[in-house]
């Protein structure tokens, strides 16, 4: 079975008015994660994100935010088109971030996702048989990762 993974998304502020921090949640953010089972085969699964109206950036007016994670690093990659990664476990546990380029990863369950510019995927797959992934397309991909 393959897909496409989950754009970026979630709510809609309702008022346009300055409310301050509130209960008010959204729909959750949906993306997927990449990571191994007790077996060590990777799996993608559903991952959903809680966000609530907060005044996060204050005189601006609330928005959503989900709980802000720790991360250690960020940084980008460039690969070129033709690019293929032959199963390995990912290097580090990142969210990865596709600003440009397409890709597609290959869980080692024989799964695939494409992976477009706006969608966001998490590697936790550091121990085990790993994933394939490679850069589909004539352009490059170019991605945004942040170390957990």
């Amino acid at each position: 079975m393959g897909g496409e993974i989950g754009i970026l998304g979630g709510g809609q502020i309702g008022s346009r008015g300055r409310e301050r921090d509130s209960v008010v949640m959204a729909g959750p953010l949906n993306f997927v994660r990449l990571r191994p089972d007790t077996n060590d085969a990777s799996h993608f699964e559903p991952l959903s994100i809680d966000i609530v109206r907060k005044d996060f950036a204050p005189p601006a007016t609330p928005f959503f935010v989900s709980e802000l994670a720790p991360a250690s690093h960020c940084g980008f990659l460039k690969l070129p088109p033709g690019w293929v990664g032959d199963t390995h476990p990912s290097p580090i546990r990142m969210w990865v971030f596709f600003l440009s380029g397409e890709m597609e990863f290959e869980a080692s369950d024989g799964e695939r996702r494409k992976c477009v510019p706006g969608t966001a995927l998490l590697l936790e797959d550091t121990t085990g048989d790993g994933h394939k992934s490679r850069v589909v397309g004539d352009a490059d991909a170019l991605l945004a990762v942040v170390r957990l």
